[in-house]
This record gives C-alpha cells, structure tokens and sequence, in this order.
C-alpha cells in the first residue's frame, strides 16, 4: 500500500492538500495505524519535494476537575435549584405510606438527570439525611429501599444496619444466652413418665376357674348321695 492510499488520495504536490488529507485521517487512527499514517505523510511530503517535518498534533485537551474537586465546588444556581426540587419530590413522597416504600419510585427521583450528578448527588444526601436519620433507626423504610439509599449515598451506617439485619433474618430462632447444653440455662425437657405395667389378670382367673370346678364337684356329689 503507497503513501497515497494510505491517505486516501492521489497522488499530488499540494502540500495544503496532503496536510488535509492526513489531519482527516488522524481522527480515526491509533495504534500501529497512526505510526502507518504518520509514515504515509511523511512519505507524501518527500515524493511532492517538500522538507520533511514533524507531523502537527492537536493540542492535548486539559483535564478536567476529577469527581472529588467536583463534588467540591459550590453548586451554580441552577444546580441549587434541581437539588431544592429533589428535596420536594422527596418529601412529598414521604407523607404518602405506600409511595415511600417504593425503592423504585425512589430510585427513579433521585437517579433522573441531573440528579445523578456527583455534586448534586452530594447536596442531596446532606439535605436528606437529618430527615430520614429517624426513619432508619425505627425502621420505617423497608429493606429495599434502605440498600438502595445506602447504595446511592454511600450511607455506611445503613450498610451496617443492614448486614445485622440479615443475620437476624438468617438465624431467625437464635435467642442470646439460649445456646444450647446447661451452660446456657437451658433445661432439659421434662422426662418422659414411666408407662405402668398392666396388671396380670391370668393367675386370678386360673383360680377362679379352679374353684368353680371345686365347688361344681362339691355339690355334684352332695346332689349324687
């Protein structure tokens, strides 16, 4: 493959034409393809009898602020203003018993854009959590709803809450002190009452036989004289 089709142009002596060709080919190369491109270029500039130079770069673009120093500048306006709506929505959603339980409905208000921002995100968990402190530690908020706000927030002392909670829920029977053996207090079941033996009736009947044979001889013989 020539330098020209690795450009994708033909062959020329304008220079303005080969810079163009190479700066649109830029975009899309990387790699083993942007060394190829940069040898076609300087091939090109060679074959149309120009002095060979470096191949122009674009400015590298300056870094913005990463999502900490994000979080740490104060909010514009406009953000202030989708946090204070946040909030509402929120609190309106908390007067309804059967909406608050919702993680869905939750999920979806506070996730929409621009809400999902990590400034915004921030201003809201401060401006929520005194409200629903109270809320977690009576357990008004069902377990999903509690993941997902730790999830979102970064709550850690939900998180906490809800690890204990899941070993509750795991060991359901578990009682402290009731561990098993005498150690714990634990008595043992009350012991089974011996079954009395059935009397035997067979030796009184064998006698009563007897004497009903006796007495049956006895007044046989007294019927007999």
């Amino acid at each position: 493959m020539t330098c020209w089709e690795v450009l994708g142009i033909t062959p020329t002596n304008n220079r303005e034409k080969i810079e163009q060709a190479y700066q649109s080919q830029r975009k899309f190369a990387d790699g083993e393809a942007q060394q190829q491109l940069d040898d076609a270029y300087r091939q090109a500039l060679r074959e149309a009898g120009f002095a060979v130079e470096p191949p122009a770069s674009e400015p590298a673009p300056e870094p913005g602020p990463t999502a900490k120093e994000a979080s740490e500048q104060p909010l514009s306006g406009r953000d202030q203003q989708v946090v204070r709506e946040v909030v509402i929505q929120v609190e309106a959603m908390l007067n309804d018993d059967q909406r608050r339980k919702d993680a869905n409905l939750w999920r979806a208000i506070l996730t929409e854009p621009p809400a999902d921002q990590d400034a915004i995100r921030e201003a809201v968990s401060d401006a929520l959590y005194p409200r629903l402190r109270p809320m977690l530690d009576d357990g008004s908020l069902p377990q999903p709803v509690l993941a997902f706000l730790s999830q979102w927030f970064g709550w850690e002392e939900v998180d906490q809450s809800l690890v204990s909670e899941d070993r509750e829920v795991s060991d359901p029977f578990h009682e402290p002190g009731r561990e098993g053996g005498a150690e714990s207090g634990n008595e043992s079941p009350p012991a089974r009452e011996k079954r009395q033996p059935m009397p035997n009736f067979l030796p009184a009947v064998i006698g009563w036989i007897a004497g009903l044979v006796i007495l049956t001889s006895i007044f046989s013989h007294l019927l007999g004289n």
